[in-house]
C-alpha cells in the first residue's frame, strides 16, 4: 500500500515542484499545468482497478500486485529525469502509470482483505488503507528537512498563488523525488516477499451459487442458533435438521416432518406439530434467505439507486479531497507565512486520517453504524467545515490547524466505506469489476477538476472555490437521503 502515500505527501510535494517549474526549468517546462497532476493519478485508479481482474486470472493475485509495485517504481524513478525537461511528461510518469499501477494495488490489497478476514472486513480496510497515510508523517518530514532546511519563506506572489525561487531549495527538488520513489519501491518489494494469498479467495465466475461461502459468519452463526432449537424441539424430525446445513436451500425443509414426531409428554395432535414445526422452520429459513449476503453482477449493480448514491458520495469528497490535497498548504501561505508549520499541519493529516478510518471501520463491523449513516454523517460535516474553510487561516494559525485535521477526519470515510460499499451492499463476487465501477467517479473527478479549479479560483476567489464543495456535498447529502441502502 505504500504507492498511495502520494496523496498526503503531494499538497507539501507540489510547492516545492511547482517553484522548481516556474523557476528552474522555465520555460521548457511551460508545456502543461501541474493541477493535472494529482488529477490523473487519481483517474487513473479507475482503470488499474477494472484492469485487476483481467491480470489475476492471468497472474494470479500475488504476481498482479507484483507487476503494479514495479510499474510504480519506474514510474516515481523514471520521473525524477523528466521532470527536469517537461510538465507534461512528468504528469505522464508522475500520474497516468502511476496512477493506474496504484489501481491495482488497491483492488489487489482489497481483495487480500477479504480473503483473510471476510468478517471484518471493513476494519481490516481502514487498518490497511491508513499504512500510507501513517507512512506519510515519516515522508513529509524527510521532504521538508531536505528541500528547506533552513525554513526559508516563499518569496514570489503571482496571482493568488506563492512560489519559493531560492537556487538551495529549487536544487533539492529531483532528488526529493528519487528519495520518495525508492522508498516507496523498497517498502512493496518487502510488502511482497512477505504476502501469502489467503486460504480460499472468492471466484468471479458467474456460475457460482450464492453458497454458504457468501454468507457473514455472524449470520451462520445465529442460523445455527435457531437450527439448534427446532432440532432439540423435535429430535426425531430429520427433515428440520436439515436447516443446520448452512447454505441450505431445500424447500421441503419449511414443511416436511416427521409422521411419528410428538411435543414432549403433551400428546399434541399431528396437524398441530406440523403446523408448529413448520412455521418454525419457516422463520428460520426466511431468516436465512433475507440475512445471506447477495452478490450482484456488475450489469445488476448499476441499475440500482444506491449504487449512484455511493457513487456521488465519493465525487463530493474526492472533490474536497483533491482540492484540500492541492491547495491546504498553497492557500494557507497567503496568511501563515511558516513553511515548517505548515508541513506540521500535512504531518498530522495522516495521523487523523488513520485513526479516523479505523473508528469508521470498527462502527461498521460493529453496526454502530450502517453504511448509509456513515456516508449521511460525513457529509454533513463535509459541508460545515468547507463552509468555514476560506476564513479560519485569517483567523488565526491553530485554528486552520484544527480545521484542516477536521476535513482529514471526515474525508477520511472515502476509503473505507467506498470498498465497503462494493463488498457488501453489491456482495463479494466480481469484486474487482464493482470496486472498479465506483472508482470511475475517480476518472470523472480527477479529470473534470483540474479544468474547474483554475477559472473558479481565478474568476470568483478562495471563497467561491471552497464553497463548491459544500454545494456538491449539499446535493448529494439530499439524494443519499432519499435513497434506500437495503437492497
Amino acid at each position: 500500500m505504500a504507492p498511495q502515500s502520494f496523496l498526503w505527501i503531494f499538497g507539501n510535494l507540489s510547492a516545492d515542484m511547482d517553484s522548481y517549474f516556474r523557476f528552474s526549468c522555465y520555460p521548457k517546462c511551460a508545456d502543461s499545468d501541474t493541477q493535472w497532476m494529482l488529477a490523473l493519478y487519481i483517474a487513473g485508479c479507475c482503470p488499474g482497478a477494472l484492469l485487476t481482474k483481467i491480470l489475476v486470472k492471468r497472474l494470479g493475485l500475488k504476481w498482479t500486485g507484483a507487476v503494479s509495485m514495479v510499474i510504480c517504481g519506474l514510474s516515481m524513478l523514471g520521473s525524477a529525469w523528466v521532470l527536469q525537461h517537461s510538465v507534461a511528461w512528468t504528469i505522464v510518469l508522475y500520474s497516468v502509470f502511476f496512477g493506474l499501477a496504484v489501481g491495482i494495488n488497491f483492488s489487489v490489497s482489497y481483495q487480500l482483505v477479504g480473503g483473510w478476514v471476510p468478517d471484518n472486513f471493513a476494519l481490516f480496510t481502514a487498518t490497511v488503507s491508513g499504512f500510507p497515510t501513517t507512512l506519510s508523517i515519516i515522508q513529509n518530514q524527510l521532504i521538508t528537512a531536505y528541500v528547506n532546511p533552513n525554513n526559508l519563506k516563499a518569496d514570489v506572489y503571482v496571482g493568488h498563488r506563492t512560489y519559493f525561487s531560492q537556487p538551495e531549495i529549487l536544487n533539492r527538488v529531483p532528488i526529493t523525488v528519487i528519495m520518495y520513489g525508492a522508498m516507496t519501491f523498497g517498502l512493496q518489494l518487502v510488502g511482497y516477499i512477505l504476502i501469502t494469498n489467503p486460504p480460499k479467495l472468492i471466484s468471479s465466475d458467474d456460475s457460482i451459487s450464492r453458497s454458504s461461502e457468501e454468507i457473514h459468519p455472524r449470520t451462520l452463526e445465529k442460523m445455527k442458533d435457531i437450527s439448534d432449537i427446532l432440532a432439540s424441539s423435535d429430535n426425531s424430525n430429520k427433515e428440520t435438521n436439515r436447516i443446520t446445513s448452512y447454505g441450505s436451500n431445500n424447500e421441503n425443509a419449511t414443511t416436511s416432518v416427521s409422521e411419528n414426531s410428538q411435543y414432549g409428554p403433551s400428546n399434541i395432535k399431528q396437524d398441530e406439530m406440523s403446523t408448529t414445526n413448520g412455521a418454525e422452520t419457516s422463520v428460520a429459513t426466511q431468516y436465512q434467505r433475507e440475512n445471506a449476503t447477495k452478490s450482484w453482477k456488475p450489469s445488476e449493480t448499476i441499475k440500482m439507486p444506491v449504487f449512484y448514491a455511493v457513487l456521488l458520495f465519493g465525487m463530493s469528497i474526492l472533490y474536497g479531497l483533491i482540492l484540500k490535497s492541492n491547495y491546504y498548504k498553497q492557500f494557507a501561505l497567503l496568511y501563515i507565512n511558516d513553511d515548517k508549520y505548515l508541513t506540521f499541519v500535512g504531518t498530522l493529516i495522516p495521523i487523523v486520517s488513520t485513526v479516523s478510518r479505523i473508528i469508521f471501520g470498527a462502527c461498521l463491523d460493529k453496526e454502530l453504524l450502517s453504511i448509509k449513516d456513515a456516508v449521511v454523517l460525513s457529509l454533513s460535516l463535509h459541508i460545515i467545515f468547507c463552509t468555514f474553510w476560506f476564513f479560519t487561516p485569517q483567523v488565526n494559525a491553530i485554528l486552520y490547524l484544527i480545521l484542516v485535521l477536521c476535513l482529514a477526519m471526515v474525508q477520511s470515510a472515502f476509503y473505507v466505506i467506498m470498498p465497503t460499499a462494493a463488498h457488501r451492499i453489491f456482495g463479494p463476487l466480481h469484486f474487482s469489476n464493482k470496486f472498479g465501477l465506483l472508482l470511475s467517479i475517480n476518472l470523472l473527478v480527477g479529470v473534470g477538476t483540474p479544468g474547474l479549479f483554475g477559472p473558479l479560483l481565478e474568476v470568483l476567489g478562495w471563497f467561491w472555490l471552497f464553497i463548491s464543495v459544500s454545494i456538491t456535498s449539499l446535493v448529494t447529502l439530499v439524494f443519499v437521503i432519499s435513497t434506500n441502502f437495503n437492497i
